[in-house]
């Protein structure tokens, strides 16, 4: 293609876009005019025709004030938080006041039953123990060299272990599995299998 027929096809184009251009405009409706709503110096007549509103309403006072004084009924005094704490004597005072007070025993007494016993020491420590070895979290599983190693948590602590060793002087692992590993407290000897968590 020659220079000459390039700059033929171009003002070909130009002019073909130029003409669509002008008929499109001709061809659009003349838009619409309309008077306007508002002119400066007249009485607006949707004004005038309208009643005024709030015309023929009455208000119950007897209404009102009863909500007035369901407001006041319900009103409690704001505690202050940033009041200092009562001293010994303000307790005592307080908790002398209260006992003067007569309470009115209409019912019989109920007898409350029998209070189960205390843990025993050993309960108390195997229940510490189950709480700490539940803490822990099993992130991860490596095979290497042929030994088993387990990724473990402990809130923002990471621990890399093996069987048989100990974490913090206090939890021995006994067994890693690729599903779980097995955790004893050697004092309670209380176990925990921790399940390996998924997605996280």
């Amino acid at each position: 293609m020659t220079r000459r027929s390039q700059w033929l096809i171009l003002v070909l184009l130009l002019g073909i876009w130029a003409g669509v251009a002008f008929w499109i405009m001709a061809a659009a409706p003349e838009p619409q005019r309309v008077p306007l709503a508002y002119v400066t110096g007249k009485a607006d007549r949707a004004k005038v025709s309208r009643p005024q509103a709030g015309a023929g309403l009455k208000v119950n006072l007897d209404l009102l004030a009863a909500g007035r004084r369901r407001t006041e009924e319900a009103f409690v005094a704001p505690k202050n938080i940033f009041a200092p704490l009562p001293t010994e004597k303000e307790k005592m005072a307080f908790t002398h006041a209260k006992r003067r007070t007569p309470v009115p025993s209409t019912a019989p007494a109920v007898t409350a039953p029998a209070a189960p016993p205390p843990p025993s020491p050993e309960e108390l420590a195997a229940q510490a123990a189950r709480q700490e070895l539940a803490q822990f979290r099993y992130l991860g599983y490596l095979s290497r060299d042929g030994r088993q190693h387990a990724f473990l948590s402990k809130g923002k602590d990471l621990y890399i272990v093996r069987s048989d060793e100990t974490i913090e002087q206090r939890v021995l692992v006994k067994a890693v599995t690729p599903t779980g590993v097995t955790l004893q407290e050697p004092r309670s000897q209380v176990e925990r299998t921790v399940p390996l968590v998924e997605g996280k």
